[in-house]
């Protein structure tokens, strides 16, 4: 009874001190980056709605407070397990049929949580982050696109490069803490972005994404002591209003 006494504790503890609205603020913004091209690709290749679309929502979905909860706890939340555990249930589930190679990188993306946790791995840094732009954008993305059309155009993917720098941009200031380090990190990666969005978006609305990522540079430079419940939620608002404009540019 005491041990069964300190787990409810140690739950309701857990629970009170979660910060739900970055939570769920970081959830809508990160499924809605997801989504959004793939479904805006989708239109414009006349794709249509399938049911399992829903399965998959609900990975994504388990995935993005997978996410909040591994960067809320420096990469390390027992808690996270739960969400992971759901991942994988909902990926043997059958959530896609026909392309093992989506499914295989489903799986890979859960099982990169679980081994972000080991320590002496050291992926709690620009290579983890690296991984983590890749996982977390090309089999999501890809999965989406293929239950519209049944197929994956390497055309799409292409256009999936803005995605993976958005990534590696806004999520930079969470994977690298140390000082001088995140100063370059940040800023090499910020003119990868300002790279990628110059030869697939050269528009006025590419400026506009460009001036974002430059006014998130300065926030990162001038304020690097964010609180950690609001650091996730803050960036991945930055990268949505971005990839927003890039989607629709």
């Amino acid at each position: 009874m005491p041990t069964q006494t300190r787990k409810q504790r140690h739950a309701t503890s857990f629970l009170d001190n979660m910060p739900w609205q970055p939570l769920l603020i970081f959830t809508i913004a990160q499924n809605f980056i997801w989504w959004s091209f793939p479904i805006h690709y989708g239109r414009l290749t006349g794709a249509a709605f399938h049911g399992n679309q829903l399965l998959l929502l609900a990975y994504t979905v388990v995935m993005s407070l997978t996410t909040f909860l591994m960067f809320q706890a420096n990469f390390k939340s027992l808690w996270a397990h739960v969400p992971i555990l759901i991942s994988l249930i909902l990926a043997f589930s059958g959530i896609i049929r026909g392309n093992l190679e989506i499914l295989i990188m489903l799986l890979m993306f859960s099982a990169f949580w679980l081994v972000v946790e080991m320590r002496w791995l050291n992926l709690q840094n620009i290579w983890g982050l690296i991984i983590y732009a890749l996982l977390s954008t090309f089999p999501i993305s890809s999965a989406i696109f293929f239950f519209q059309n049944r197929f994956l155009s390497i055309t799409f993917l292409i256009q999936l490069i803005p995605l993976v720098a958005c990534q590696l941009f806004f999520m930079m200031p969470i994977f690298e803490t140390e000082g001088k380090r995140r100063v370059i990190a940040t800023a090499v990666t910020g003119v990868l972005l300002i790279a990628a969005i110059l030869f697939f978006h050269f528009s006025l609305l590419g400026v506009l994404a460009m001036a974002v990522v430059i006014i998130t540079f300065w926030f990162s430079i001038n304020y690097p002591n964010l609180k950690a419940q609001y650091t996730a939620a803050v960036y991945i608002v930055l990268e949505l209003i971005t990839y927003l404009i890039l989607v629709f540019a």
